[in-house]
């Protein structure tokens, strides 16, 4: 599978909803991505070998899918 389908997977599963892989959706926003889903999301991540520090990445990063993938890119050596 593709890392970024895998991690949209991810997203998804942790935000608890595919509403969450909608455009333009703000997760922070609508509450899709509240802390408890982001450790399991950067857990989920660390299992597919991608390590995301998040006291080293604004909050805002994790506002969108595109910004997570870009996030996933970078610390993946592809992006």
């Amino acid at each position: 599978m593709e890392l970024e389908t895998q991690v949209r997977e991810l997203i998804a599963a942790a935000c608890g909803t595919r509403e969450a892989l909608e455009p333009g959706t703000d997760l922070l926003e609508r509450g899709l991505l509240d802390s408890l889903g982001l450790i399991t999301l950067l857990e989920d991540l660390e299992d597919l070998g991608i390590e995301i520090q998040p006291t080293q990445v604004p909050r805002e990063a994790f506002r969108t899918v595109d910004g997570i993938l870009a996030l996933c890119r970078e610390a993946a050596g592809t992006g």
